[in-house]
């Protein structure tokens, strides 16, 4: 009998001492054996920033690697929003917030209490050699150099445009030729977004010809004559043979960060009065700008946290990625590109971020 008892006591002993590393899952059907790396999906634009954080996490706090896969940032959300539990990704890297049905479709799958971090701020530029002409786009003269279609009188027809100066006596009388990340890509649909509808809105062709669910794809399309170069992605890597293969007097739109690691070669160009620096990227006078979003699943954080134990690391990827030594500046992120905030939103954000204040739409 009382090795009986010795047995039983040893057991819950046992149980006691493993329970804080035993979870429910997210169904209730059995227990999480975490995950040893974070699970991130990322954009293009997003990914040379996880990949610094990432380093930081491996050496100051000896955690495994980031586990990162490259997605566009509406497919990335959709796999946050499916649900909760070891198969889905604990971390979303997009250059946007998250949009208010994106947020109910998480709501709905049950991928509450999200944290949202707001590390800074990049941005599309247009770009053009060093020793060719700089003039002041518009996103109105963008639009009709590059749309499939254009309005004439009350109908549309193809594109023949083929000079700058054809749109507007101010414009150079210079062959239209642009470059820009090709399409599926998330620059490229962040250039329609701005650029494009942008340059096309307030059109009343389009309000009396187009239906309001053709409207975004008649301004989108683009046209494909060749006066349109689609640049394969990873842009950072390709836009350099491509720039230099292309007519003299060729534009490009590409990452503020791009531009930044090529800029002893190039100019960049206003878009309607106003020239990308970091301090027009983050008063948002200049008119391209791209918020850079992290998410994060608290449920995903271990018990302390309020979570179910899914991951390791968790809070300290937070920690990191909000610290002022990667988003203040002369940060890690900060010389690679980002565009940080000011010292007070900073401290703001990285204040919120660490109270794991859930984010709402």
């Amino acid at each position: 009998m009382l090795i009986v008892r010795l047995f039983c006591t040893v057991v819950v002993i046992a149980l006691l001492i493993l329970a804080p590393a035993i979870s429910a899952s997210a169904d209730g059907a059995g227990p999480v054996v975490p995950r040893a790396a974070i699970k991130v999906l990322v954009s293009p634009l997003q990914v040379r920033f996880l990949a610094a954080v990432s380093e930081q996490l491996v050496t100051k706090y000896r955690l495994q690697p980031l586990d990162v896969s490259t997605v566009l940032a509406a497919p990335a959300v959709k796999a946050f929003c499916a649900g909760i539990g070891p198969e889905t990704p604990d971390v979303i890297a997009i250059p946007r917030q998250m949009a208010k049905r994106e947020y109910n479709q998480c709501i709905e799958n049950g991928v509450i209490d999200i944290v949202e971090l707001s590390p800074g701020f990049d941005a599309l530029v247009l770009v053009t050699r060093r020793d060719d002409l700089v003039f002041n786009m518009t996103l109105r003269a963008m639009f009709f150099a590059l749309a499939a279609t254009v309005p004439q009188g009350d109908e549309f027809v193809p594109n023949a445009v083929k000079r700058w100066r054809e749109l507007d006596p101010r414009l150079p009388d210079q062959e239209i030729n642009v470059l820009g990340s090709e399409n599926g890509t998330a620059i490229n649909a962040f250039f329609k977004e701005i650029f494009m509808e942008g340059g096309c809105r307030g059109l009343h062709q389009f309000k009396s010809i187009y239906s309001s669910a053709d409207r975004v794809k008649g301004c989108t399309a683009l046209r494909e004559d060749g006066r349109f170069i689609g640049i394969k992605a990873p842009i950072a890597i390709n836009f350099k043979p491509a720039m230099e293969r292309a007519p003299r007097g060729s534009i490009a739109v590409v990452p503020y960060t791009v531009y930044q690691h090529n800029a002893d070669w190039l100019s960049l160009i206003p878009v309607d009065g106003v020239t990308p620096s970091d301090e027009t990227i983050k008063s948002d006078d200049y008119a391209a700008v791209s918020p850079v979003r992290f998410y994060v699943k608290r449920k995903h954080m271990e018990a302390s946290f309020g979570g179910l134990g899914v991951v390791t690391g968790l809070y300290k990827f937070i920690e990191e990625a909000m610290s002022e030594g990667a988003i203040g500046t002369g940060g890690y992120l900060d010389v690679l590109g980002l565009v940080v905030d000011d010292a007070d939103d900073r401290r703001r954000d990285r204040e919120s971020a660490m109270r794991l204040q859930p984010f709402k739409r």
